[in-house]
């Protein structure tokens, strides 16, 4: 029950509507059997400032930032994490005593799941598939793990050199923009495969790989995407033997660390299970 004493946790975005982190948070708490309380916050651009003097004024101890304020939120912040100024994104904040400080949950959560999927960074060849906002954090994270190499392709090739540049200042390591071979891991980091585009494929627009042709067993193949649960990309890659990943846990993985960051509550190891279960139905 929500008292006077209950502690504000909450997501701002814009839109924000379809987030499952409200379900997910308030799941953890009740787990926890702690007095928190999850809300999401529809915050337009012009009124980002506000809602972050907002959120010191009334005490609000921590927010999840999702698009389009993730790279905006950091001039209005008193601290970011060194990870986070790497990456150069914030998706978290947390309210110490008024003083906000900023962190980047969301490339650790994507390595968080690759990890428990047993799907090995270090010594891989990876490939990307496009070039968003999430891309350069995500591979800086990678590249931090010592990869063999990593490329990024992107319907528009500027788009992939631009990120390719911005992982080489943080990390010295050159992301190539030209598939030349076999890989190990394949990430699609594009909306193809959602609502409205199912049918779509993160290689139909994209000459050198359009066919598919580098999809084989043995490798990993994926998707950032969660609904659906299996994409197109996903149940193709998966008729040729590849093993399948999709977002889900990247997503879960991402609001474990953000929560014990809000709350300083280290989570029990099986909490990403109970969610995966309880709040996702799977």
């Amino acid at each position: 029950m929500v008292t006077a004493k209950t502690i504000n946790l909450g997501i701002i975005g814009d839109p924000v509507e379809h987030s499952f982190s409200p379900r997910m948070h308030n799941f953890i708490s009740e787990q926890m059997g702690v007095d928190y309380i999850y809300t999401a916050f529809e915050v337009s651009p012009k009124n980002l400032s506000g809602a972050i003097d907002g959120m010191r004024a009334l005490g609000i101890r921590g927010i999840n930032v999702t698009a389009p304020h993730k790279i905006e939120v950091m001039k209005y912040l008193d601290e970011i994490s060194s990870q986070a100024r790497i990456l150069g994104s914030v998706n978290t904040v947390v309210n110490r005593d008024g003083r906000l400080c900023g962190y980047n949950t969301d490339a650790d959560g994507f390595y968080a799941a690759l990890e428990n999927a047993k799907i090995t960074v270090r010594g891989s060849r990876i490939l990307v598939i496009g070039a968003g906002g999430v891309v350069a954090p995500t591979v800086i994270r990678l590249a931090q793990a010592q990869p063999k190499d990593i490329t990024i392709i992107n319907r528009t090739s500027s788009k992939a050199v631009a990120v390719a540049d911005a992982v080489f200042k943080a990390t010295g390591i050159k992301p190539s923009v030209e598939t030349d071979g076999d890989y190990d891991i394949v990430i699609n980091t594009t909306s193809a495969g959602m609502e409205p585009q199912l049918d779509a494929l993160p290689t139909d627009a994209i000459p050198q790989v359009r066919d598919l042709e580098f999809i084989h067993s043995g490798m990993a193949i994926v998707d950032m995407i969660y609904n659906p649960a299996r994409t197109r990309f996903l149940k193709i890659a998966q008729e040729r033997g590849a093993r399948t990943l999709n977002g889900l846990d990247m997503l879960i993985y991402q609001g474990i660390i953000a929560y014990e960051l809000f709350t300083d509550i280290k989570l029990p190891t099986n909490m990403a299970e109970k969610i995966r279960k309880e709040v996702f139905g799977v």
